[in-house]
């Protein structure tokens, strides 16, 4: 098994002790925030220079 599936199979069984908690929709609510976040750091760390490229060169008229 490869650490990349081995480290997604962990992270799905923490999700799922976690849901079934009984703090159960904030702890889901913690888990998607912080699954969003690292995507969007991860889109700006890929894409940032091109995004802020663009953003320079927005003419208004």
């Amino acid at each position: 098994m490869s650490q990349l599936t081995s480290l997604a199979t962990r992270a799905r069984s923490a999700i799922r002790s976690l849901a079934d908690d009984e703090r159960g929709a904030t702890t889901e609510h913690v888990i998607w925030i912080a699954g969003l976040s690292a995507l969007a750091l991860t889109i700006v760390g890929i894409f940032g220079p091109e995004i802020t490229a663009a953003a320079k060169n927005v003419v208004f008229k």
